[in-house]
């Protein structure tokens, strides 16, 4: 990789044309496995009313704690052109996903589930019945919100799950003069260099750091 260039990426689905036995198909066979054994627990994927907007952020705000990080504030995910899904077992909410509605496609935002409900693929179950909702609004492309070139850590997990999903790796130039690209490249090579950048976007500080 040049220098004088660098990259975003991220993982897009292609619905156009396809049918929902051909996206399912198109899924690695590990998954489907999941999905299948969700549906047989009984778990249950709709859009979410007040109530179910509180317990998502609940467990939204546990798993980014978990991760070192703060949560946004609840006010700060309820834009218009958001909706939330959220997947119930037993009338209990166990995980959610927040998804950006666009034009042409929906990009995955903040997905979250409870750890003790892990067994029952809760994530699975998101990722697969969001893409449903995508396909039956008739929208073009699913995003599952961003692939982490030259990862590191649990971001090769994250990676490695969006991988199975039957979508293409799309890296899109980074527009911008030589210091900004430059900036680009210290900021994800140097911690000290992020943690500064973050407080001047206003960004939630990792718990981590504020420990430290």
């Amino acid at each position: 990789m040049s220098l004088l260039k660098d990259y975003n990426a991220t993982i897009l689905i292609d619905l156009k044309g396809k049918t929902e036995e051909e996206l399912w198909n198109n899924i690695e066979r590990s998954r489907r496995k999941n999905i299948k054994r969700a549906k047989n627990e009984g778990l249950i994927f709709e859009e979410a009313d007040k109530n179910d907007w509180e317990e998502y952020y609940k467990i939204y705000s546990g798993v980014w704690r978990e991760g070192g990080v703060n949560p946004e504030p609840i006010e700060n995910l309820k834009k218009e052109n958001y909706k939330l899904f959220v997947v119930k077992y037993k009338n209990k909410v166990i995980g959610g996903g927040l998804i950006e509605i666009q034009e042409k496609e929906i990009n995955f935002i903040a997905f979250a589930s409870l750890i003790e409900y892990q067994n029952k693929r809760v994530n699975d179950f998101l990722y697969w019945n969001s893409i449903l909702f995508a396909l039956s609004k008739n929208l073009d492309y699913v995003d599952l919100g961003g692939y982490q070139l030259n990862a590191r850590g649990h971001m090769i997990g994250i990676n490695q799950f969006k991988e199975k999903w039957g979508g293409e790796i799309i890296k899109k130039e980074i527009n911008g003069n030589l210091f900004y690209i430059l900036g680009r490249k210290a900021i994800k090579k140097f911690a000290w260099i992020r943690w500064i950048w973050d407080r001047i976007k206003g960004r939630p500080i990792s718990v981590k750091d504020k420990k430290s």
